[in-house]
């Protein structure tokens, strides 16, 4: 299937937005604040100028050095395969993985397909719910995530529930990064142009889409027309979605309710 593009005009009940389960719940600032030690504060963010971004886009594509370049031959020389929530509410717990995966990849270490379900389950003690991307993110940092031998993909199985699985995860863990991107000091068009930084600077950014119920990892800027930019994201809902599991959002669409942003991962 071709790059599906979802832009203001593109009704939720459409096919390539309408594919798959969600598990987004809106996150209240106020009844969940989001900040812990290793966190970076995102006013810390140099903003890139918009007047840059045509040129910089341009010479991401040529030296084929965007993160969907670097997933594309992230696993000894193949492309990573999507993950795949599999029906359950658990994108947001999906979205962090998939940007820890990628930085992993960016950092040139060996891919290991980590198991996202047992992030969910572990925040959610085992039950089927929604959540939002600062939630696994945070769990992420402390705990880490298990890859999918110490935890099976997609399982919600209590008895994976070891000290050796978690004795795992900790070798899987990101080390740093911006928390609450959208935080309300902030108004919505400076979210997107830190968004868009970090995407020009490489760094997946875990983005809660409340108009979609959905959080997917962003992992490109993209400008879809003459001085009209969005975001490719890569989906959980495995690689039978969009092209290989990307799309790209454009408009209001790729303006995110809520986004974090890991920066580094523990080799």
């Amino acid at each position: 299937m071709s790059e599906p593009i979802i832009t203001d005009a593109t009704p939720i009940s459409a096919g390539h937005t309408y594919g798959g389960f969600g598990g987004l719940i809106p996150r209240d600032p106020i009844m969940h604040k989001v900040g812990y030690s290793a966190a970076i504060p995102p006013a810390s963010i140099p903003l890139i100028p918009r007047s840059e971004w045509s040129e910089r886009i341009r010479e991401m594509e040529a030296t084929k050095s965007r993160l969907s370049d670097i997933r594309d031959r992230g696993d000894a020389g193949n492309r990573i395969r999507s993950l795949n929530q599999n029906g359950q509410g658990y994108c947001w717990a999906y979205a962090t993985v998939s940007a820890m995966i990628l930085l992993r990849a960016k950092a040139g270490l060996p891919h290991v397909r980590l198991s996202a379900h047992a992030i969910g389950c572990k925040v959610k003690n085992f039950r089927d719910e929604g959540g939002w991307g600062a939630l696994s993110l945070e769990f992420a940092m402390k705990y880490g995530c298990p890859s999918v031998g110490a935890w099976p993909e997609q399982s919600m199985s209590r008895a994976n529930d070891r000290p050796e699985a978690w004795e795992d995860a900790a070798k899987y863990k990101p080390d740093e990064g911006f928390v609450d991107l959208a935080s309300p000091v902030y108004d919505r068009n400076l979210t997107f142009d830190q968004t868009m930084t970090l995407l020009l600077n490489r760094i997946p950014v875990v983005c809660d889409f409340d108009f979609w119920s959905h959080a997917v990892c962003a992992v490109d800027p993209v400008e879809t027309s003459p001085g009209r930019f969005g975001i490719r994201i890569w989906n959980s809902w495995g690689d039978s979605w969009g092209a290989a599991g990307m799309g790209v959002l454009e408009g209001n669409r790729a303006i995110p309710s809520n986004a974090v942003a890991p920066t580094t991962i523990n080799a």
